[in-house]
């Protein structure tokens, strides 16, 4: 087990397809202070450590190969000394962008606090939308690579941690409506988990 502190007491990790709004989810949680481990950013940051730019294909490549590689939890495993270092300042920490219940059980096999699953959903047409609006780098610009995207990823295993969630968030209106829903989920879970 790694060396994790006395404060963590419970890791929320974020689940959902590309556009469902856990970026949004995850920046209310840094709002109130909780820290924020995002497993897409494990994935960049080797993307960039190889010299390579973070277009999609580079990204899925990567991610991909981390996962022959080194097994379907290989992402969490990269992220488990982020995660306890976390774990040490905050009695709630976030982890952003969990693929795959081999991630969930590798974080909990070596950290060992409550898991708890909260997933964020939204319509395939609602969140091809967003993304072609947010224009991230190695977002896809094509309906056609959008849903590679998202086969992609219910390949690893996503389709069964959303299915597996404690909690389900619908995003479906105004961005304004899952900040709010957000803010007061973890509100309630650090007066319930924290005090």
């Amino acid at each position: 087990m790694l060396d994790r502190g006395p404060i963590c007491k419970t890791i929320i990790v974020l689940a959902g397809l590309p556009g469902a709004g856990k970026s949004v989810v995850a920046n209310v949680a840094r709002e109130l202070g909780l820290p924020v481990i995002s497993l897409g950013d494990v994935v960049r940051d080797e993307v960039m450590r190889r010299g390579l730019e973070p277009t999609l294909e580079n990204v899925l490549s990567v991610a991909n190969e981390l996962r022959r590689k080194f097994g379907r939890d290989a992402i969490a495993k990269l992220a488990l000394e982020r995660i306890a270092r976390a774990c040490n300042s905050s009695c709630i920490i976030v982890v952003d962008g969990v693929r795959s219940l081999d991630e969930i059980e590798a974080i909990n096999k070596q950290i060992d606090k409550k898991v708890f699953i909260l997933a964020i959903h939204s319509s395939q047409k609602t969140r091809f939308e967003r993304i072609l609006a947010r224009g991230r780098q190695g977002d896809p610009r094509t309906l056609e690579d959008f849903k590679r995207r998202d086969f992609e990823e219910l390949s690893w295993g996503l389709g069964n941690v959303i299915a597996l969630a404690d909690k389900v968030i619908v995003n479906e209106g105004r961005i304004e409506e899952l900040i709010s829903e957000a803010r007061n989920f973890f509100i309630e879970a650090l007066k319930s988990w924290c005090t």
